[in-house]
């Protein structure tokens, strides 16, 4: 396995995909950037620079400049558009709340499959129970540490007191079809013998098709535990960004002049932190959701539900989710508070 020891690593090498930036930035410039969707801008950003004799345009508009990544190890110059914004270090709101009132994963244990890390963040180190390598000749990534956090981190995540099981794999389709299948057969195992994992999360991966992988989905189906990966996510879910200064909640750019994203429930992704490759403490601005990054939330939501009903299938909460969604400026909002209401409600009724 390809590891990285230290920040600089990772930078020598992403930075020979990265475009160089001019001295003075113009939005034009930005948006250019954030529209070529080959470019590694929209990934990475400003995250590996140090920016400090470099210039920004004045007054370059606000909802270009929120969309670009950059990091807390990114040096700006004196003057520039871009503001830390302390929400952008914590969850939801309305799953703080929830948190504060004790719904935060408590008892449920969770699983992510997706690719390696070899730095565990300070998000994960209080949940990551198990941490498995299915495929060691591989390289290191930012997507596995990026959705373990969305589900599970201190934070960030949706239910931060869950327990952890995560399953590095490999890249490109040939290995994750073969390393999904181990982690899928190890998870049932582990079952057997009394894990009671309910959840796990596959983001990388649109496997339906493969009949091996359907036999050991329908194994753990039989468990009481549920997959959710980006079939089961688009079939009634889209993603979102919300501007953590405004509230505004925005489309991604691959998103745009879709009528279908409209009609599905939406999830508010972008527009956050998540962990820095390679580092403890540091962190990346991601102004653009992706579904990927957007499942494992939904994930963690349905792990919160089981929290309160253990019973609860997937298409059950699915339903909650279509009942107690809210609409704002014709966008279907997925509503956490309304589905935790609903079953703590159904739960008094039986007491």
């Amino acid at each position: 396995m390809n590891r990285y020891d230290k920040y600089e690593d990772w930078v020598e090498v992403t930075n020979e995909k990265i475009p160089e930036i001019p001295r003075l930035i113009t939005g034009e410039w930005l948006q250019e950037q954030l529209l070529n969707r080959t470019s590694y801008f929209r990934s990475w950003g400003f995250c590996f620079y140090d920016l400090s004799e470099y210039k920004f345009e004045d007054e370059i508009d606000y909802r270009i400049v929120r969309k670009v990544p950059f990091s807390t190890r990114t040096i700006f110059p004196e003057k520039h558009p871009f503001n830390y914004n302390e929400n952008m270090f914590h969850t939801f709101d309305d799953v703080r709340k929830l948190h504060e009132a004790g719904i935060d994963g408590s008892g449920v244990n969770v699983a992510v499959i997706d690719f390696v890390f070899d730095t565990v963040p300070n998000e994960l180190k209080d949940c990551l129970y198990k941490y498995t390598i299915v495929n060691n000749n591989t390289g290191v990534h930012f997507h596995g540490t990026t959705v373990a956090t969305q589900f599970c981190g201190k934070n960030l995540g949706i239910v931060p007191n869950a327990k952890l099981w995560f399953y590095g794999t490999g890249q490109g389709k040939d290995n994750l079809v073969k390393d999904v299948l181990l982690a899928l057969n190890d998870i049932y195992k582990q079952n057997e013998n009394g894990a009671n994992i309910k959840v796990i999360n596959i983001s990388g991966l649109v496997y339906r098709e493969n009949p091996e992988i359907e036999e050991i989905v329908e194994k753990l189906f039989r468990q009481g535990c549920y997959i959710i990966d980006s079939t089961c996510f688009g079939k009634d879910f889209t993603c979102i960004n919300q501007d953590t200064n405004t509230g505004e909640f925005y489309y991604s750019d691959w998103q745009l002049g879709i009528d279908e994203f409209k009609s599905k429930i939406a999830i508010p992704t972008g527009g956050r932190m998540t962990p820095l490759v390679t580092t403890e403490n540091d962190y990346l601005y991601c102004g653009q959701a992706t579904y990927s990054w957007s499942i494992p939330l939904i994930a963690g939501y349905f792990a919160m539900a089981l929290q309160i009903n253990p019973n609860l299938t997937y298409n059950e909460f699915v339903e909650l989710a279509k009942s107690t969604k809210k609409e704002q400026n014709g966008i279907y909002l997925f509503n956490i508070t309304g589905i935790i209401d609903e079953l703590n409600m159904r739960k008094s009724k039986k007491i």
